[in-house]
């Protein structure tokens, strides 16, 4: 690759990526599977957290009690089947193995960044990575779900695979939203230049349609303070996430969806 690259570019920031890069081959193969989910999210919460406790109670050797699924539960179970992320034991309940696990806990979302990102026209993108870096004798690594340049800016990403029901009495929930725009900023101090970009891709319901207004007000005040995109759950879907990373670097390589 002749101009910069995400490595050139971060190593001048005194960074460098660390680890084996993923299979691509493998994201391309699940990519229908991986757009199914983006599309029909509340559906798949449901039948993940079906295969999950099925899963540990499998390898805990206790009884796995059945659960009622809805026609599109079973829908997406046959897609998780068809696509090998999941299988059936020998008394046909459904569970997953190690990558299966991985997958199905929030690498697919990961996966659909990067998907994303590339078909909105980014020069590069690598997602799942670890950073080294090293600042005055200092040294440390992050964790980036998604890094993506167009020329020689870069737009970071960091993915949340959370619950799609905001429950503002929720502390938990409501803190891990606002932990992750808190997290962006500092990977952007840190790792960004100006012109970069930062967002979250969060899988929870943040906007209220009926009210047009935001669910959780506190949230997007500091993202907008912060300059953190909020990307929800409003648009997980393919398309519309296509568009909301052309945006985030400002490309012009596509036309919208």
């Amino acid at each position: 690759m002749t101009g910069p690259t995400i490595e050139s570019i971060l190593k001048t920031r005194h960074a460098w990526l660390k680890g084996q890069p993923h299979d691509l081959d493998d994201v391309r193969q699940r990519a229908e599977m991986t757009r199914i989910i983006s599309e029909n999210y509340r559906v798949f919460e449901e039948v993940r957290d079906r295969v999950l406790r099925n899963t540990d109670s499998f390898l805990r050797h206790v009884e796995i009690v059945a659960e009622t699924l809805s026609v599109e539960g079973h829908a997406l179970i046959g897609d998780l089947l068809r696509h090998d992320i999941i299988l059936k034991e020998e008394h046909g309940h459904e569970i997953c193995e190690a990558q299966g696990r991985r997958y199905l806990s929030g690498g697919w979302l990961e996966e659909l960044a990067w998907l994303a990102a590339m078909d909105a026209g980014a020069d590069e993108a690598v997602f799942g990575q670890a950073l080294g870096w090293s600042v005055q004798g200092y040294s440390g690594e992050n964790e980036i779900d998604l890094i993506m340049r167009e020329g020689d800016r870069l737009g970071f990403v960091s993915c949340k695979a959370l619950r799609s029901e905001l429950d503002m009495h929720d502390k938990k929930h409501r803190n891990r939203l606002m932990d992750a725009v808190h997290e962006a900023d500092n990977l952007i101090d840190h790792f960004g230049r100006p012109g970069d970009k930062v967002a979250i891709l969060v899988s929870t319901d943040l906007f209220d349609e009926a009210k047009g207004s935001a669910r959780y007000n506190a949230l997007m005040g500091k993202a907008a303070i912060l300059d953190v995109r909020v990307i929800p759950l409003e648009e997980l879907a393919f398309g519309k996430l296509r568009q909301a990373l052309a945006n985030l670097i400002q490309t012009e390589k596509m036309d919208q969806t």
